[in-house]
């Protein structure tokens, strides 16, 4: 008998929704801003030591064998002084629907040195699941998870929601984001506007907490935050990004914004 109760208290526990699902409030479809073919290129700067990295993202490529997906490609790594201590590089390439923007499929390649790793997550009506593929010196291993919360976003998709929505002055968004590998529960306040790098901008300030595979939030003695100012105008685009890293404060600025 006392393994029966221990069984199904340790039942209703392990299927009872966690808090932090009620605090989600950014809408499943909002009142998408168009986006046409457009490449973002940015610079990105360690602890004020110069550049470190540059990437690039593309929104809206036309490619004939995806016809029915709106395609994000991201690419870059580390240059100069950086690339000689931390050579890194990497490519993601999201697939969207393009009437909701809401992500299908994530894949990607990641070079660290000598480890190649390789990313493929599919988006679907219960959650997240995918592989990690880790290859180094002849070894492969391979990680499989999944993340049950169908209303996930990926990356780009959150970033093309956020811009979709009014960002009044104190609004605060809380989404599950999926970014690369895995989920975060992430909060965004609407900080206010103000003219930064001489431009218009809306300054956000993030803040993001990684969901355990239990569903359960990790708690971290000294939860990082960033702040982004994006542009206050029709294409709603990052401008700059400040956060922190083990090694210093990082900054990532926007250096051209190309219509296709």
């Amino acid at each position: 008998m006392k393994t029966l109760i221990l069984s199904l208290v340790l039942g209703l526990f392990a299927t009872a929704e966690p808090a932090w699902l009620k605090e989600i409030n950014i809408p499943e479809k909002g009142p998408l801003r168009k986006i046409s073919p457009t490449k973002l290129e940015y610079v990105i700067s360690f602890n004020g030591k110069g550049k470190a990295g540059t990437f690039s993202i593309l929104f809206g490529e036309k490619v004939p064998r995806y016809p029915d997906h709106f395609l994000v490609r991201a690419q870059g790594g580390s240059s100069g002084w950086a690339k000689s201590l931390f050579p890194y590089q990497f490519h993601y390439l999201s697939f969207l629907n393009p009437k909701t923007l809401r992500p299908n499929k994530f894949l990607g390649t990641e070079r660290e040195g000598s480890k190649v790793t390789t990313l493929s997550y599919r988006f679907h009506s219960k959650g997240v699941s995918g592989t990690k593929k880790e290859t180094e010196d002849d070894e492969t291993q391979t990680e499989s998870s999944n993340f049950s919360y169908a209303s996930s976003l990926g990356l780009f998709s959150g970033l093309l929601q956020i811009r979709s929505l009014p960002l009044k002055d104190n609004d605060e968004l809380v989404m599950a984001l999926h970014p690369v590998t895995s989920p975060y529960l992430t909060k965004i306040k609407i900080i206010g506007r103000e003219v930064h790098l001489g431009r218009e901008c809306i300054k956000l300030s993030i803040g993001a907490e990684k969901i355990e595979t239990d569903m359960s939030l990790k708690q971290e003695d000294d939860p990082k935050t960033a702040s982004i100012w994006l542009s206050d105008d029709d294409w709603r685009i990052p401008i700059e990004m400040r956060g922190e890293m083990p090694i210093g404060p990082v900054r990532v600025f926007l250096t051209k914004h190309e219509n296709l």
